[in-house]
């Protein structure tokens, strides 16, 4: 049977699905579907807990939230499809961590990255935007705004593979 974008079950049992597990997608129920995991990143542990709950109230399907540097790092090698980090409260009070964890995830092409910065901060919205950050954040938005954010973030990563979205 060949799957809508013309992956069939030869080539999902294949060494080469590696490679596509390792861009976040992967067979289930005999289509091919991406990762819907979420990484929340904030120093700040409210509002740590706000994004997180708007993620799994918008059905993201795991929400990681590291407390420490040592979490953070270990994120930092797995695939998420969104990530929402707050650079306003760096995970460890250290700006440089965070900051290279947001550069290291927008250059990722399957995951949408969400920058909170300071309101009135034009230099911070230059740096996510040239970054290709998915979204700027000038401060942090209210529960519905969050929930919309994220509801939105996952009909873009339930598009269909193989049409066009990053």
């Amino acid at each position: 049977m060949v799957v809508a974008v013309g992956f069939n079950a030869e080539v999902l049992n294949s060494p080469s699905a590696e490679r596509l597990t390792a861009a976040g997608i992967s067979a289930r129920g005999g289509r091919l579907t991406r990762s819907m995991d979420c990484l929340v990143v904030s120093g700040d542990a409210g509002r740590r807990g706000r994004f997180a709950a708007a993620a799994e109230l918008a059905g993201w399907d795991e929400c990681s939230s590291p407390e420490d540097l040592a979490e953070l790092r270990d994120a930092a090698d797995r695939d998420f499809s969104l990530a929402i980090i707050d650079i306003t409260s760096p995970v460890g009070d250290v700006v440089n961590d965070t900051v290279e964890l947001a550069e290291e995830l927008a250059a990722r092409p399957n995951t949408l990255v969400v920058i909170c910065g300071s309101e009135d901060n034009v230099d911070e919205e230059l740096w996510a935007r040239q970054l290709g950050a998915w979204l700027y954040l000038p401060g942090v938005a209210d529960g519905d705004s969050l929930m919309s954010l994220c509801v939105e973030a996952r009909r873009l990563r339930q598009a269909p593979v193989g049409f066009g979205i990053r």
